[in-house]
């Protein structure tokens, strides 16, 4: 099997299991990606996936959950609170750990808001965003011709918590944002903020310096 093959395996979280896809050997120095939440997911993953194949290229092991309730998860996302998503974190870092060492974690958008209760060897978030923010623009969905939540129907407390959401301070830990964006970063990158954007995209070129980026601080922190 090539390194930049998919593997898919169930990691075990509180009393249910769920899913999490693999690029790269699970041996590997691991990546954990901390996808983004409700619609943002589905416009991302596309260059969630270009970086995992390419930084499996570069001999790490990257892996990418599916959240409680959503992707291939068998839970209703109306039955799962915020903590089983930060959970789900946590519980996808320890299977990881037990193949090969603690990960790195790699939150893009609002997976920032959930990775802080993982253990870690550092942490990298990419573009993150207040749960404030995302809640309005998934409020908003109905005004562009949608469906309000854009279909999804999340807990009454988990909208309540998205609302008042913000990224916990961990460390080690880089941000990263476009250069669009003028909230405080270590560095910015230049390409297109495709969680804005109506229908699923990517950018070979933004896949590329997102994962020389993450290859860079990984292995910085080999040694942590």
């Amino acid at each position: 099997m090539s390194a930049s093959a998919l593997a898919f395996e169930r990691f075990t979280s509180s009393d249910r299991e769920e899913w999490l896809m693999r690029v790269g050997r699970d041996h590997a120095p691991a990546i954990l990606f901390v996808p983004p939440l409700f619609e943002e997911m589905n416009r991302s993953r596309a260059l969630i996936v270009a970086v995992m194949r390419i930084m499996a290229r570069k001999g790490h092991g990257c892996w990418l959950p599916d959240l409680a309730g959503t992707g291939e998860s068998e839970s209703a996302l109306g039955d799962i609170g915020w903590d089983d998503w930060r959970h789900d974190v946590s519980a996808a870092a320890s299977h990881i750990a037990a193949k090969a060492r603690r990960p790195v974690i790699a939150s893009i958008r609002g997976g920032a808001l959930i990775d802080d209760r993982a253990e870690a060897r550092a942490w990298w978030r990419f573009a993150p965003a207040e749960g404030a923010a995302l809640a309005r623009d998934m409020a908003r969905s109905a005004l562009a011709g949608g469906v309000e939540w854009a279909g999804y129907a999340p807990s009454a407390e988990l909208k309540a918590v998205l609302e008042v959401a913000t990224p916990a301070r961990v460390a080690p830990l880089r941000t990263v944002r476009l250069a669009s964006d003028r909230g405080e970063a270590d560095s910015k990158l230049e390409g297109p903020a495709l969680w804005r954007r109506s229908e699923p995209g990517n950018s070979a070129e933004l896949a590329e310096a997102i994962a020389a980026d993450l290859t860079r601080w990984s292995r910085l922190c080999a040694g942590s």
